[in-house]
């Protein structure tokens, strides 16, 4: 995997991970809460890191879901089997586990979707990608244009459900809808196309000046939708933050690009730390908000950023543990299992 896609897929995590933790250290900072907006730069990757597959046309179905299901499943599961031992006793609790099980959690209610780990949200959002990959790949084997009229349709589909939704709180189909690949497509498209523009001009000598205007423009951007966050809050139904996010989305993969000309060969040293971020992304996004829970459990009650930091490393430790005990070898047993279908 390219080193910039693994550096920032672990950016991603911490990100998130800070937004949650943000009552350790600004609860009221809007700034913090932004970077609840990790979220969109997982699924930006998502969409560059499967663009291949999609350009290609050519996907073996039954492999390919094989090894999907062993990548996302098994750590999924155990994280799942973590926070239920957690949560708090209420009559549906074990109706709600069955949901969670089969990706269920965001179909009826904010309560539901939260009530494990808030963060699972975007699991079956990521799913319904995964699942709509092989349709994509299908279109473009066919005629390679199709990827526009699908981004396009995208745009459609969230202008639509921005337009049409009510509150999270009292949700309508539109809402739920929202809260699915249909709200979030744009989101993956945008890294498809990403990919595109990053396999043309790959090989291609850009001056270095270009890729210091890129980062300085975005990070830019990036400051102004901080102010637009703060000034009107992310749930504002005025023009200017109803595409909120996908502001985000876009932003980022303007940011990415130039770390993805500039990274793909890298020292030793370096390669190592981006492999080590990108493989402990998955298990940090899962568990973070176990960790505060855990300490409260033994009745240590940190706060500041001592409380952050303890919850930091010992999320970190968790992430690589379930690494190497879980989720790699659940995903060399994905891969060796795929291969008795390619034929």
């Amino acid at each position: 995997m390219h080193p910039a896609i693994e550096l920032f897929r672990g950016i991603a995590a911490l990100m998130v991970l800070t937004y949650h933790y943000a009552f350790f250290l600004m609860p009221e900072s809007k700034t913090l809460n932004f970077l609840g907006t990790g979220v969109d730069l997982f699924f930006v990757i998502s969409g560059f890191v499967f663009a291949p597959i999609i350009y290609s046309g050519k996907i073996a179905i039954k492999p390919y879901l094989i090894r999907r299901f062993f990548r996302i499943y098994p750590l999924y599961f155990f994280s799942l089997l973590l926070y239920y031992g957690f949560a708090p006793d209420d009559p549906q609790k074990f109706a709600f586990f069955i949901d969670h099980l089969f990706f269920l959690q965001t179909t009826s209610s904010i309560q539901e979707a939260m009530f494990f780990n808030g963060v699972t949200w975007t699991i079956p959002i990521e799913i319904e990608f995964y699942l709509l990959v092989p349709f994509l790949a299908f279109l473009t084997v066919r005629n390679i244009n199709t990827i526009y009229i699908v981004l396009i349709l995208a745009i459609v589909l969230k202008t639509i459900l921005i337009m049409t939704s009510t509150e999270v709180s009292n949700p309508n189909l539109s809402t739920i809808l929202s809260f699915h690949l249909p709200g979030f497509l744009i989101e993956f498209m945008i890294g498809v196309l990403l990919f595109s523009i990053y396999d043309k001009y790959k090989h291609q000598k850009i001056p270095k000046i270009i890729y210091i205007i890129i980062i300085t423009f975005t990070i830019i951007s990036l400051y102004f939708l901080i102010l637009v966050l703060d000034l009107y809050g992310e749930g504002s139904k005025l023009l200017l933050t109803s595409y909120f996010r996908l502001w985000c989305a876009i932003s980022y993969a303007i940011l990415l690009f130039p770390f993805l000309i500039y990274l793909k060969k890298v020292n030793s040293f370096f390669y190592s730390i981006c492999l080590f971020m990108g493989n402990i992304s998955y298990g940090v996004y899962l568990f973070h908000l176990l960790l505060p829970k855990v300490l409260n459990h033994l009745n240590y009650n940190l706060t500041g950023f001592i409380g952050y930091l303890t919850c930091l490393i010992l999320t970190v430790i968790l992430a690589l543990m379930t690494y190497y005990l879980i989720e790699n070898p659940a995903r060399i047993f994905g891969r060796k299992l795929s291969t008795k279908f390619l034929y």
